[in-house]
């Protein structure tokens, strides 16, 4: 399979001179994956709150679409 060059973006590159000037090792490996993962989480709870608010979802209406029960 033939790779694909890609520019890294500023942020990788920041990361990849960070880490390269100090080794981490694995308990602080897994810490920042956490805190990274964290990150993400929060903007998609975040996203994800904006859409039920544009849509006016609450939880009734959630139940609603959840609920295999009812026929096509």
């Amino acid at each position: 399979m033939a790779s694909v060059a890609q520019k890294l973006s500023p942020i990788q590159v920041h990361l990849l001179r960070f880490f390269s000037e100090k080794p981490i090792n694995d308990q602080e490996t897994y810490e920042l994956q956490q805190l990274i993962a964290r990150f993400y989480a929060q903007k998609a709870d975040t996203l994800m709150d904006d859409i039920w608010e544009e849509k006016d979802f609450d939880d009734a209406k959630m139940l609603e679409i959840l609920d295999t029960t009812k026929k096509a």
